[in-house]
């Protein structure tokens, strides 16, 4: 219960936080309070860039991120129709595959010895 009462006064004084600083209110004052952020934030930024071994990729252009977004959606649409395309044969071929082996598996007597070997 204490766990819980300790998330809400975070997630609490994050969202009075917000809204006293402006980001819900109109684009403008949204925008000013992101440049003042990022004046803040540019020394450390820099400092941590030097910190890390390696060089990040840049963020793919919002055309790149457009296109594989629909690219990778009609790639699951095509799917999803072919599998439903195939779905009637392949439960045909699992029932078949089942009645045979059920069959199979009951038609088989057991093998009976009279001299006492098998």
């Amino acid at each position: 219960m204490i766990k819980f009462g300790i998330k809400s006064a975070v997630l609490g004084s994050a969202v009075y936080y917000t809204v006293d600083k402006g980001v819900w209110k109109d684009s403008e004052t949204t925008r000013e309070l992101y440049e003042e952020l990022e004046k803040g934030m540019s020394p450390y930024v820099g400092e941590f860039k030097k910190q890390i071994p390696f060089e990040l990729p840049p963020l793919p252009s919002n055309d790149r991120v457009s296109y594989l977004f629909k690219y990778y959606w009609n790639c699951g649409v095509k799917s999803t129709f072919q599998f439903l395309i195939n779905l009637p044969t392949h439960t045909t071929n699992a029932i078949t595959l089942a009645y045979d082996k059920i069959s199979s598996a009951t038609s088989t007597e057991p093998v009976s010895s009279q001299d006492g070997t098998k």
